[in-house]
């Protein structure tokens, strides 16, 4: 006799929550390492291609993306991208609160991106997130990267001073992870608008 499996509450031990500004890769590394199939909102987006995204993004994520992630002891992980639209942002008061960890993820080569990285602390101090957070910063040039990333340590260190900043590529599998179990492993620190 076959009996179904029945789940009540969580069957994941911490909630990673994916923030930045629209088109920066968060819906891409959510399903570059989920272990199940992403439960994504994109919907179609004239707006979006006219509101400076990069390349050919044509979509928006309306809601949120959920995805999974193992450990390989066994410990899972929710993934969870909200959107990088002011407009929604009654996604980030509901997701936020409940996160464990939080990675920021931030243009590198943009002329505005310390003002982007400004912008999004201030949205997580705003919401007085007790987080871990880790960055990640795309789409710098390999030579010199470590230097480049100097001013956005400099931007976080007034908001979070133990969190690590990287750069990642969010289609690439060992990027994505390793920026996930640093936001995990990084210590709690209030975040406090400057």
């Amino acid at each position: 006799m076959n009996r179904m499996e029945v789940v009540l509450g969580h069957t994941t031990e911490h909630q990673v929550v994916f923030v930045g500004p629209f088109g920066v890769g968060k819906t891409t590394a959510l399903r570059t390492v989920s272990d199940i199939p992403v439960v994504d909102t994109d919907v179609a987006s004239a707006e979006a291609m006219a509101s400076g995204g990069h390349g050919t993004k044509t979509t928006t994520t309306a809601g949120f993306d959920y995805g999974e992630w193992t450990f390989p002891d066994g410990g899972r992980v929710s993934l969870i991208g909200v959107p990088g639209q002011d407009r929604f942002e009654a996604m980030w008061d509901l997701v936020l609160p409940r996160s464990s960890a939080i990675v920021l993820w931030l243009y590198g080569d943009r002329d505005r991106h310390l003002l982007e990285c400004k912008k999004w602390l201030d949205v997580l101090a705003a919401r007085k997130a007790i987080a871990r957070l880790a960055v990640a910063v795309t789409r710098l040039p390999s030579d010199g990267a470590e230097e480049l990333l100097n001013p956005y340590r400099e931007a976080i260190r007034r908001f979070h001073p133990l969190a690590p900043v990287i750069t990642a590529d969010p289609r690439e599998v060992t990027d994505v992870l390793q920026v996930v179990t640093m936001a995990l492993c990084s210590p709690y620190a209030a975040l406090e608008r400057l």
